[in-house]
C-alpha cells in the first residue's frame, strides 16, 4: 500500500511540476580539484551568513540541501584530491547538473583541470543532456587569471564541439565575497 500511495504521490508530483505549480528542484554535484572552492561554496550556500575558514581536503562525499533562485537543491561535494576523483564516476549518474570550479588564481592547475573536465565529457562520464556550469572561482584576488585564458588553457572551444554546445558555460565567481554563482544557478535553472 506504501507504494502505490508513493507512486500517487510522484505521479501528482510530476503533473504539478510540469504545470509550473511546484517548485524545481535538482541535484547537483560539485566537482574540481582539492581547493577550487568546492566545500566554501557548498556551506554558503547552505547558510549565506557562513563565513568562509580554512577548509581540510574533502575526504568522503558531503550531502547538502540549499535553495536558491527558487529552485530547492541537493549538492554533493565530492573530493577533489587525486585519491578521491574516482568517486565522481560513482555519483554522475545522479546529477541533474554540475557545478565544475577552477581555481582562477592556480594557472599552474588550469591543465590538471582541463584533463578532469575533459575526462568527464569524453569518457561518457556525463550525458550530454546534463548541464555544466564552469565556474571560475577566488576571481576577488589580484593574481586570478582572465576568463579567455582559462578558456584558452582548459580547451573551452574544443569542450563546446564536443559536449552540447548549450550545455556548457563559464562563470566568474569568488566564493569568498559571496559573488557570481547566483547567475550560474540561474542558468542552470532553465534546465530543470
Amino acid at each position: 500500500m506504501t507504494s502505490l500511495f508513493g507512486w500517487i504521490q510522484d505521479f501528482l508530483t510530476s503533473i504539478l511540476s510540469s504545470l509550473g505549480l511546484v517548485g524545481k528542484q535538482g541535484t547537483i554535484l560539485l566537482l574540481g580539484l582539492d581547493n577550487a572552492g568546492k566545500t566554501t561554496l557548498l556551506q554558503r550556500l547552505r547558510q549565506p551568513s557562513y563565513v568562509p575558514g580554512i577548509q581540510p581536503p574533502t575526504e568522503r562525499p558531503n550531502l547538502e540541501s540549499f535553495r536558491v533562485s527558487g529552485v530547492n537543491f541537493v549538492g554533493w561535494d565530492l573530493g577533489g584530491h587525486e585519491a578521491v576523483r574516482h568517486l565522481w564516476d560513482d555519483y554522475a549518474p545522479e546529477g541533474n547538473a554540475i557545478l565544475f570550479l577552477i581555481d582562477a588564481s592556480d594557472p599552474r592547475r588550469f591543465e590538471e583541470s582541463a584533463e578532469e573536465l575533459d575526462s568527464l565529457v569524453n569518457d561518457g562520464v556525463v550525458d550530454a543532456n546534463v548541464p555544466i556550469a564552469i565556474l571560475l572561482n577566488k576571481c576577488d584576488l589580484e593574481t586570478a587569471a582572465e576568463t579567455d585564458v582559462v578558456e584558452k588553457a582548459i580547451g573551452y572551444e574544443e569542450l563546446l564541439m564536443k559536449y552540447s554546445e548549450n550545455r556548457i558555460e563559464i562563470f566568474r565567481i569568488s566564493v569568498l565575497r559571496g559573488d557570481g554563482y547566483q547567475e550560474a544557478f540561474q542558468w542552470l535553472s532553465s534546465f530543470l
